[in-house]
Order: structure tokens, then sequence, then C-alpha cells
């Protein structure tokens, strides 16, 4: 699955996911069925974030931030707010809004190199 760009900036994002101006927020979502919790044994939602710079349009570098595992009580929230229901997916944001979301790595880099070359 591979969600298009249509429509994303509809979404209010709240303001402590945004990047700084100029920037670029990742944040990785997925879900760790390991982690069930709730009286309904909803899986848990992983989330992760970090600011990365256009340089950064290298798969390898995108896989090793990708792989770090940090647990956030507040990830199925956060998750919801930005109208996520699918995982494992990245969700690029800028200083405004959300300017991609996708479960596509390669996507990602296309989206950070054509946006790079039109720096």
């Amino acid at each position: 699955m591979v969600i298009g760009c249509s429509g994303l900036s509809k979404i209010e994002v709240p303001e402590e996911l945004l990047a700084e101006e100029d920037e670029l927020r990742i944040h990785y979502f997925y879900e760790d069925a390991n982690a069930a919790n709730g009286p309904n044994e909803q899986t848990h939602v992983a989330w992760w974030s970090e600011e990365i710079h256009m340089s950064d349009a290298d798969r390898e570098v995108l896989q090793a931030t990708i792989l770090h595992n940090v647990r956030d009580e507040t990830g199925r929230q956060t998750a919801d707010v930005i109208g996520l229901t699918r995982f494992p997916i990245v969700v690029l944001v800028n200083d405004k809004e959300i300017v991609l979301k996708t479960d596509d790595l390669n996507e990602v880099i296309d989206f950070l190199k054509k946006n790079r070359q039109g720096s």
C-alpha cells in the first residue's frame, strides 16, 4: 500500500510533530504485536521520529534511522490524530503540514532527492 499526497494538507498536524522551518521531520509508525495493551488487546503502535536533512536522501541512512525502536505510549493516539489506520507507515512533515505518507522507503528517498534538486 502506498498513500499518495492528495488531501494530506487537510489533516491538522499537532505542532510538536512539525519540523523546523526549511527542514523535514520523518515519523515512522508501526504496530508491535508483542506489546498488546488495554482490555481489547489492541496492538501497541511504536513511533519514532527525527529531523532529516535533504542531504540524507540515502537508503542506508534512512534504514538505519528507521530501525531504532523507541516505545512511546502516545504512539497510537498520535497515529489516530493524523489519520493513520495502516502500519507500518512513514510520514514526512514540513513546518506546516504532512507532505508524504507511504510504506515504501524508495518513495521517501525519491521525494527527498526531488526536493533537494529543487532547492
